[in-house]
């Protein structure tokens, strides 16, 4: 999962935590049981980690002390009801910007993804889908920003996106190598300390060039 590359990543990297010593837990939060389907992949080193057999939610185990903390998407139950749960940084926000500041740093999730020997027989594919990716972002953007008819019905989601534009310089979501590539860079670190892959991959073994419309942003894209 890669949310939980970043987490771990930002534990370990900005407040010490040692990863080799701990014993993870796999499984979905708010009942029993797995989260999904998950595979345990060969990896590079071992990691202690195990399947949630106990007929009981991650959230049940972490009221109960079962388990000390819980890393994931979604918040327990337990949070609402029991006032000894709590959010590891409650004053999440403040942190994230701090963090973002500090190191360029906006954890991605996903990449598109093309199939070399497609890309070798039809090399304008990957500036089409580039350019169509970004022209599709930025419409979205303009959406977001329509204040007649708000897209979201969040109440200060002006104030929101004030915010954003202001800690992040207009974009929060910069396709290409360039802007990425502190966050690029660290995933590869964290990927190969965290024993997923044996060894960092080059930034630019990942990517290809393209010649699309919004070339003036970044040169490259996947």
């Amino acid at each position: 999962m890669s949310a939980a590359v970043w987490m771990r990543g930002h534990l370990q990297h900005d407040y010490g935590v040692d990863l080799s010593g701990i014993r993870w837990v796999e499984g979905a939060i708010n009942q029993p049981g797995s989260h999904g389907h998950p595979s345990l992949l060969p990896l590079a080193k071992p990691v202690s980690i195990e399947q949630n057999t106990s007929g009981r939610s991650l959230s049940d185990l972490l009221e109960s002390g079962g388990i000390d903390a819980i890393v994931g998407t979604s918040l327990p139950d337990a949070i609402r009801r029991n006032p000894d749960v709590v959010r590891l940084f409650p004053d999440y926000r403040t942190v994230e910007k701090d963090y973002y500041r500090r190191t360029g740093i906006f954890p991605i999730m996903h990449l598109i993804a093309l199939r070399r020997d497609v890309y070798e027989a039809n090399p304008f594919i990957a500036s089409s889908l580039f350019d169509a990716m970004c022209e599709s972002k930025e419409r979205a953007r303009r959406r977001m920003r329509d204040l007649g008819t708000l897209q979201y019905m969040l109440p200060w989601m002006t104030a929101d996106i004030d915010e954003l534009d202001e800690t992040f310089g207009g974009d929060a979501w910069p396709y290409g190598i360039e802007p990425n590539r502190p966050t690029l860079a660290a995933l590869m670190r964290y990927l190969c300390e965290q024993g997923i892959i044996k060894s960092e991959i080059s930034i630019e073994e990942l990517f290809v060039p393209t010649h699309g419309r919004y070339d003036r942003w970044s040169g490259r894209a996947a």
